[in-house]
């Protein structure tokens, strides 16, 4: 689904079965419902309507403690009611009370709602790592690869994890449309407990034109050995002129290591580093409320059919979703009562097959949601 959309029909959905508003045919009217967000630097525009873009609106009883009722409305092509197609957005509604009554002046009044969140398993703990990067002068982009995953770019990612388990992070940085440094490391969630090694390099002209300086950067626990790629076994080396990439590997007493790179392309006055990264620890405890009644949830499926969701981890405390306004809507053909509300929002959503992974997502949208 392309990233621009221009639209105006309104579907609406009962849980099994479809049926279409009565609008205009000629498309007089300006669109009712519609969403304008970004994801990361990605920005998308939905309206209701045409090119087989609709708004599915839907209701549904979920099985918890006791019953409670979920109002949905999705942006979605016209073939894909259930709202799992690319390009499809979805917002979830938790009804603000147990059982199968609505009262929309409460559900859907206007104001801030929280996000609705699984959370880990009772007695866990969630471990959200921030990773990020000061080193912003020499590098204009980065590379993040975790546990030899897929890439993530970024000055920042966040990953989240339920255990303590050591993790590889390597950041690759990127100057001049060329790599310009690598450095990986072991990282443990209990920063506490973190005896992995680090290393970086830094390069120094120590004479204007050369030679030049290079310093292995160590932290973590002492290293016992360093391991050049110019066969040097020393911190520091010298280099009579920069026109390679320098290499070192450290390793400590335990076996553990972590490696650098940095790849000059000129002589550097009067320093330069390779790119290096931190990492917080934030440990986020399951939620109380298991019903978290009155919350809601924001579903969207990108252009490479990857599902990412908003409840599959905890939100940053700057994360908002608010009602801004709030009426009631038309009936749709099935009889189905509506509610039409304009919200903003702005929240991580996560891989639905790899909960570490999020981006961002903030936006505004008109749309409407069905209830009992």
């Amino acid at each position: 689904m392309q990233k621009k959309y221009s639209y105006l029909i309104l579907f609406v959905l009962l849980w099994s079965a479809c049926s279409k508003d009565t609008l205009p045919p000629d498309g007089s009217e300006e669109p009712v419902f519609v969403a304008q967000f970004q994801v990361e630097a990605d920005a998308y525009s939905y309206s209701a309507g045409k090119d087989s873009l609709y708004l599915f609106t839907n209701h549904k009883y979920v099985p918890d403690a006791v019953n409670v009722v979920i109002c949905t409305g999705a942006f979605a092509l016209s073939d894909c009611p259930g709202a799992y197609c690319p390009g499809s957005l979805t917002f979830e509604f938790r009804n603000t009370m147990d059982g199968a009554v609505v009262s929309p002046v409460t559900s859907f009044a206007a104001g801030n709602r929280p996000y609705f969140y699984t959370g880990p398993p009772i007695g866990d703990t969630l471990r959200r790592i921030t990773f990020s990067t000061p080193d912003t002068i020499d590098y204009f982009s980065f590379q993040w690869v975790i546990d030899g995953g897929a890439p993530a770019t970024g000055k920042s990612i966040i990953k989240e994890y339920t255990n303590n388990n050591p993790h590889t992070v390597t950041l690759r940085a990127f100057r001049n449309g060329a790599l310009g440094s690598v450095v990986s490391r072991t990282i443990v969630p209990d920063t506490v407990d973190n005896t992995y090694p680090a290393v970086s390099i830094t390069v120094s002209d120590s004479a204007m034109g050369g030679p030049y300086l290079l310093f292995a950067n160590t932290l973590g626990t002492p290293v016992e050995s360093f391991t050049w790629n110019t066969g040097d076994s020393a911190q520091q080396i010298i280099a009579s002129q920069l026109n390679t990439s320098y290499a070192v590997s450290v390793k400590n007493a335990a076996g553990d290591t972590a490696y650098a790179q940095i790849a000059p392309i000129s002589a550097i006055t009067p320093s330069s580093n390779s790119a290096n990264f931190d990492f917080r620890v934030d440990n986020i405890l399951p939620p109380a409320d298991p019903l978290q009644l009155g919350s809601v949830l924001i579903r969207w499926v990108d252009e490479n059919d990857t599902v990412w969701e908003s409840f599959r981890g905890a939100q940053p405390a700057l994360s908002y979703f608010e009602i801004l306004s709030s009426e009631n809507y038309e009936l749709n053909e099935n009889g189905q009562k509506t509610r039409k509300m304009e919200v903003a929002f702005s929240c991580l959503l996560f891989n639905a097959n790899n909960h570490s992974e999020s981006r961002p997502i903030n936006g505004t949208a008109v749309i409407a949601v069905a209830y009992p």
